[in-house]
């Protein structure tokens, strides 16, 4: 069978356009790899390097840490709550570990609607409720929802932040 220019320049086409992607890719990946770092900055002839002098390092590590576990939140809470009706108490299980420093107010708002279902007073550190009711009846079903675990100061009660996470609450009648 004879092959035509045209048949001839089909089975050509594939295997260019396959090497001239390679090609612009090893280029990219090249200019990527050479170039070197960011130019517009410029480094301060004048400065010394080293920590100020009269710094306590220790008390500087300390302050920082103080600062690092305050805006740290930790919290457990059950992902997967269960309760046998809509009005009745759930294992919900929420805790304010005794490393934490700073008291929780627990939130939880369904996902689907945004509605606050759930609101605890201040937990202390180092303290756990086991089962709540919702502060809303729910019907049987699924809700999936978000827990916000706010963090607030122990000597003046001012507002830290929150955290949150996302948990399946189950409503079985």
């Amino acid at each position: 069978m004879k092959e035509t220019a045209r048949t001839t320049r089909k089975k050509w086409v594939l295997p260019a356009c396959a090497a001239g992607v390679a090609l612009l890719l090893a280029a990219g990946a090249y200019f990527f790899a050479m170039r070197g770092p960011d130019d517009s900055l410029e480094l301060a002839d004048n400065a010394t390097m080293g920590v100020l002098p009269g710094i306590d390092l220790a008390q500087r590590q300390a302050e920082l840490q103080a600062l690092l576990d305050e805006s740290m939140i930790a919290f457990s809470i059950n992902t997967s709550p269960v309760f046998a009706s809509g009005s009745s108490e759930g294992n919900l299980m929420l805790e304010n570990p005794e490393n934490n420093a700073k008291l929780l107010v627990v939130e939880i708002y369904r996902d689907d609607t945004g509605e606050m279902i759930y609101q605890s007073k201040a937990l202390p550190v180092g303290s756990y409720i086991e089962n709540v009711a919702l502060d809303k009846v729910l019907d049987p079903g699924e809700y999936p929802a978000t827990a916000y675990f706010k963090g607030y100061r122990e000597d003046d009660h001012s507002y830290i932040g929150q955290a949150g996470a996302a948990i399946n609450i189950s409503v079985l009648s």
